[in-house]
């Protein structure tokens, strides 16, 4: 009874004691307003846009390789609404509301955001009429290397998103709002419900600025310089080579094949001596790899969720 009395004598307290309510923030979170300060901080800015990839590729395979030869339905009779979902998606016949579709474009919008946020915190902007990335002047103390290095980077990481989903979603048979949605700078949720798609070649316009940003400032080392606390984040040559495969998109031969002969000739990447080398869990990040979304493992939940959803079934 002494352990009962004493509960509830707590619970009066807790419930009856306070007379106003706090409305001071907690000093230990951070806000948009007032975290980017330094280089470390908006460092660490770039880290989660580099995590945030993560979220989006959970669900980009299953609008894109789930549909082609490389991926096949290995329970096409289940009744588990999962696979009804994936099986809409295999046959392109997914309905307005599919939730994995829902989860792919709001992943994939958050992160662009995270990426707006930093190359706003560093004065970097995109110019939509004349399709530039400008530089202007910055009050946080960061080196001109460091800032170009970090908008390299976060620039890929928003081209990159902006390539998957314009590719997906843009449709040429609208004509101006043929595209989807441009947000190139950080918004409210207020402003975001008057914007309207634009065009298929406005976004290549920001896809193409974005990367050649990319090429222009990343890290340009041989890939046998690179050092090991920087493999897997971007550089120059992936920036290059996924430029080159926008200008091949939009049929620009020959700008693609001048950006993969340099590639080639200069980046140090080659193919590896055997075909299994390429996935050895002992040679990551090969030099076979121009770039690749990383997870880090064993025991900390932020391994990758591949190994398990393509494993063969009753694998245990």
């Amino acid at each position: 009874m002494k352990r009962i009395n004493y509960i509830i004598l707590l619970t009066t307290i807790t419930l009856f004691s306070c007379k106003k309510n706090i409305d001071v923030l907690p000093q230990s979170n951070a806000y948009i307003t007032n975290y980017y300060s330094n280089y470390d901080e908006v460092n660490a800015a770039l880290t989660g846009c580099y995590s945030a990839m993560q979220k989006a590729l959970l669900n980009e395979w299953q609008l894109t390789e789930l549909r082609s030869d490389n991926v096949v339905m290995g329970q096409p009779g289940s009744k588990s609404q999962d696979n009804f979902l994936k099986s809409d998606l295999d046959m392109f016949l997914p309905s307005t509301s599919h939730i994995e579709i829902f989860n792919y474009w709001l992943a994939t919008y958050n992160n662009i955001r995270n990426c707006n946020l930093v190359l706003n915190s560093l004065s970097v902007n995109y110019e939509a009429i004349n399709g530039t990335i400008s530089y202007d002047s910055i009050t946080i103390p960061v080196t001109i290397a460091q800032r170009k290095k970090i908008a390299s980077e976060a620039s890929f990481i928003r081209a990159y998103h902006y390539f998957n989903l314009i590719r997906l979603f843009g449709d040429p048979a609208l004509g101006a709002n043929s595209g989807i949605f441009l947000i190139h700078e950080p918004i409210s949720p207020e402003d975001a419900k008057s914007i309207n798609r634009t065009s298929i070649d406005e976004i290549y316009k920001l896809i193409i600025a974005d990367l050649s940003n990319a090429a222009n400032y990343g890290n340009q080392l041989p890939f046998a310089s690179i050092a090991s606390t920087d493999l897997g984040r971007v550089n120059a040559w992936a920036a290059k080579a996924l430029l080159a495969k926008v200008y091949l998109t939009r049929n620009r031969k020959t700008d693609a094949a001048l950006l993969l002969q340099d590639v080639i000739s200069n980046s140090g990447y080659n193919l590896q001596s055997k075909y299994a080398n390429v996935f050895s869990v002992d040679n990551e990040m090969n030099s076979e790899i121009l770039f690749s979304i990383r997870y880090k493992a064993p025991g900390l939940n932020l391994g990758s969720p591949f190994p398990n959803l393509f494993a063969p079934i009753k694998s245990g």
